[in-house]
C-alpha cells in the first residue's frame, strides 16, 4: 500500500471514499448519513474516518468545479457516460490535484491503483490518460471566458441558481457563498445528564476547546484533537447541534408541564432539546411519517435520559392531535445548511420545490388546528419557504414577534413581493452568524 505524507492509507482511503460518492449519486440522501451507515458496527480508527469524511464532504462541496475540469479532460465524452465508481475516483483525484495540492502524479498513482484493482488494466489506463489532461487544464483561463454568475457559482462551488437566489434575496452574495464553504461545530449540552461546567471539563479533559454562545446550553467548539462527534459522550451527555436550530425549540419556550406537537421530529435534536428545557416534565408528542427515522430517535432518545416523548408515526399534514405547542420544522429545501450538507446544492428540482412548498403549507393549516402557539421554521432561506408561507398563514394566523436576542430580521421585499411582517421574524446566515441559514416565525391563533 502507498504510505501519504498527509497522513493515512490514502489508497484505502480513496477507495471508500468512492464509494460512498457513488452511493451519492444515486440516493437522496446526506453525505453524513451515508457515512453513518458505511462505519456502522465496523471498528475503524477515527483517523480514517475522518479521512474519508473530509474526502467526501470536500469532494461534494467542489463537485461542479470538479466536473468542469473533468468535462474539459473528457472531451468528446461526458463524465455521466463514465462509471459511476471510476467517475468519484477521478472527482478524487482531481480535488487532490487542484485544492488539496498532492502532486499530480502521486493522486494519479493512486487513482490507478484503485481502478486496476476493481476493473482492470484498460479501467487503470482511463484514469491514467484522463486525469493527465485534467492536471493540463488551466481553470483560471477557462473561468475567465464565463458570464459574471457562472464565474462566481464555480470560484465558490456553488450551482448558479443557487448564487441567482443569494442575488434576488437582497444579501451579501460572495460574502454568503464563503461562508458555505466553512463548517463551525456547535455542542448543546444535554442538561438531563449534566450541567454546562461540568461538561465543558468533559470536552476540555479529551482536548475539545469550547468557547460561550448566546445560549447557555449551547458551545462553539475552537479546536479538538479528536472529533467531537468520536468521543464517548456523544449524543448522551451533548448533542452536535447548530446554534441556529437550537434558537427555534428556545423560541417555542416549552416549559414544564406543557404539552407540545413536534410535527417533523426525526431525527430528535429539537425534541431532546425541548425535553432538557422542559426538565422532563410534561408531555411532547414527536411525530414522523418515517418508521426507520423514529426508531433511531427513540434509541437516541432513550440514550439522552428523555422521559417524557411520545413518539407516533404519521402525517403532520393530517394529524390529529391537541397541544398546547407546536413546533413545526418541515421537510424543506435545505439551503440553508449546504455547509454541512454540500450534496444539497447539486439536487434542486424546481417540481419538487413546488411540492414541498405546498406541503409545508398544508403542515402549517394543520398546526394551526393543533394548538394555540406555533413556532415555523426552515433550515431554508428561500423567501418562498419563509417570508411567503408565513404570509399565508396570516389568514388564519396572528404573526407575532419571534426575536429572542439572535438573529436579523426577514425578507420585506423579494422581487415584486412584499412581506410586511419582516419585523417579527428571525433569520439567521451563515456569513452573518456563523450558523445554518435559519427562519424562525412565531404565530398564535386568532
Amino acid at each position: 500500500m502507498l504510505a501519504r505524507a498527509d497522513g493515512g492509507d490514502v489508497i484505502v482511503n480513496q477507495e471508500i471514499a468512492a464509494e460512498i460518492l457513488e452511493k451519492l449519486d444515486k440516493e437522496v440522501i446526506s453525505e453524513k448519513e451515508l457515512l453513518r451507515r458505511f462505519f456502522l458496527g465496523k471498528n475503524v480508527d477515527y483517523k480514517i474516518r475522518g479521512a474519508v469524511h473530509a474526502y467526501v464532504m470536500e469532494v461534494s462541496k467542489r463537485r461542479n468545479v470538479i466536473d468542469f475540469i473533468l468535462e474539459k479532460a473528457l472531451k468528446p465524452k461526458k463524465l455521466e457516460d463514465v462509471k459511476p465508481f471510476v467517475r468519484n475516483l477521478l472527482r478524487i483525484a482531481t480535488y487532490e490535484i487542484f485544492f488539496k495540492k498532492v502532486p499530480p502524479a502521486l493522486a494519479t498513482d493512486c487513482a490507478v491503483r484503485i481502478a486496476k484493482k476493481r476493473f482492470g488494466i484498460k479501467a487503470a489506463s482511463f484514469v491514467n490518460a484522463i486525469l493527465r489532461k485534467a492536471e493540463r487544464v488551466d481553470l483560471k483561463k477557462e473561468m475567465e471566458k464565463l458570464s459574471r454568475t457562472k464565474y462566481l457559482a464555480l470560484k465558490y462551488f456553488h450551482p448558479e441558481w443557487y448564487v441567482k437566489m443569494a442575488e434576488k434575496l437582497g444579501i451579501e452574495v460572495e460574502e454568503l457563498l464563503i461562508a458555505n464553504l466553512e463548517n463551525t461545530i456547535y455542542i448543546r449540552v444535554n442538561t438531563l445528564k449534566t450541567s454546562e461546567e461540568n461538561l465543558r471539563r468533559y470536552l476540555e479533559k479529551n482536548d475539545v476547546i469550547v468557547e460561550e454562545t448566546f445560549l447557555p446550553e449551547v458551545f462553539k467548539v475552537v479546536s479538538y484533537d479528536k472529533p467531537p462527534a468520536y468521543l464517548d459522550g456523544h449524543n448522551e451527555l451533548f448533542v452536535i447541534q447548530d446554534l441556529a436550530s437550537c434558537l427555534v425549540s428556545r423560541t417555542l419556550n416549552p416549559e414544564p408541564g406543557d404539552v407540545v406537537a413536534d410535527l417533523c421530529a426525526a431525527p430528535g435534536s429539537k425534541t431532546s432539546h425541548m425535553a432538557a428545557l422542559m426538565e422532563n416534565k410534561g408531555k411532547i408528542i414527536a411525530v414522523d411519517n418515517s418508521k426507520e427515522r423514529l426508531e433511531r430517535m427513540r434509541a437516541r432518545l432513550n440514550k439522552l435520559g428523555v422521559e417524557n416523548v411520545k413518539i407516533l408515526l404519521g402525517d403532520a399534514s393530517k394529524i390529529e392531535l391537541e397541544a398546547d405547542k407546536v413546533l413545526l420544522d418541515p421537510p424543506c429545501s435545505s439551503t440553508g445548511s449546504v455547509r454541512n450538507y454540500p450534496s444539497v446544492k447539486w439536487r434542486y428540482d424546481p417540481r419538487l420545490f413546488w411540492k414541498t412548498v405546498e406541503l409545508q403549507r398544508k403542515m402549517l393549516k394543520n398546526a394551526s388546528k393543533i394548538g394555540d402557539e406555533i413556532v415555523y421554521s426552515t433550515c431554508s432561506i428561500t423567501f418562498e419557504e419563509n417570508e411567503e408561507n408565513v404570509l399565508f398563514a396570516s389568514k388564519f394566523l396572528k404573526v407575532e414577534d419571534a426575536y429572542i436576542g439572535f438573529g436579523d430580521k426577514g425578507i420585506s421585499r423579494y422581487g415584486k413581493k412584499r412581506f410586511p411582517y419582516a419585523e417579527l421574524v428571525v433569520r439567521t446566515y451563515p456569513h452573518k452568524h456563523d450558523t445554518a441559514g435559519f427562519f424562525i416565525s412565531k404565530l398564535r391563533r386568532k
